[in-house]
């Protein structure tokens, strides 16, 4: 009797575990999903303007172990880019965020968020692109939920009261940070 009440039992369990991975997976579709599940050949940038909401603050290390605040970077327009070597979109844009970092240093901090890959892997990449830009690494669970949402790369501006003014899902337009920071 036990032993069918526990066969019983762990059908069910696995059940609501299909269940709920089925669930999970209908709404994942990557940004651009058409019916045919074909993606577009060029990725489209997706923005969303969104409520003035306060960044969540986040102290992360650097490639070169310094901490990085960001509620230290008050008064100044921040940049926040997640990112990872393998993704071809955030591979190609770097450089560009690299020389929005010099060129606009005066009043912009632009920081690159990589999504927990090792390193020396993270390193190489800095490396190879002689990137300058802060490269921040292992963002905890809190950051990644409060800021990233599905596909990569993705780009929060925020304001120099520590609003978050705008989040764009896939690669970032230079007009697209210049009009943001006009306003």
């Amino acid at each position: 009797m036990l032993r069918r009440r526990l066969w019983r039992i762990s059908w069910v369990h696995l059940g609501a575990w299909i269940a709920a991975v089925l669930v999970l997976l209908a709404g994942c579709q990557p940004p651009g999903y058409i019916d045919e599940n074909e993606l577009p050949a060029e990725p489209t940038p997706l923005e969303v303007a969104e409520p003035l909401d306060l960044a969540h603050d986040f102290a992360l290390p650097t490639l070169d172990g310094v901490t990085v605040r960001l509620s230290d970077l008050r008064r100044r327009w921040v940049l926040v880019n997640f990112w990872a070597t393998w993704c071809a979109p955030c591979r190609e844009e770097m450089p560009y965020l690299d020389r929005l970092a010099t060129d606009h240093a005066d009043r912009l901090s632009v920081l690159a968020i990589n999504l927990r890959e090792s390193e020396t892997t993270v390193r190489a990449f800095a490396e190879e692109l002689d990137l300058r830009l802060p490269i921040l690494l292992q963002p905890d669970d809190a950051t990644l939920l409060a800021y990233y949402g599905r596909g990569l790369p993705i780009s929060v501006v925020i304001d120099p009261a520590g609003n978050v003014v705008q989040r764009v899902v896939g690669p970032l337009q230079p007009e697209t940070v210049a009009q943001v920071m006009s306003h």
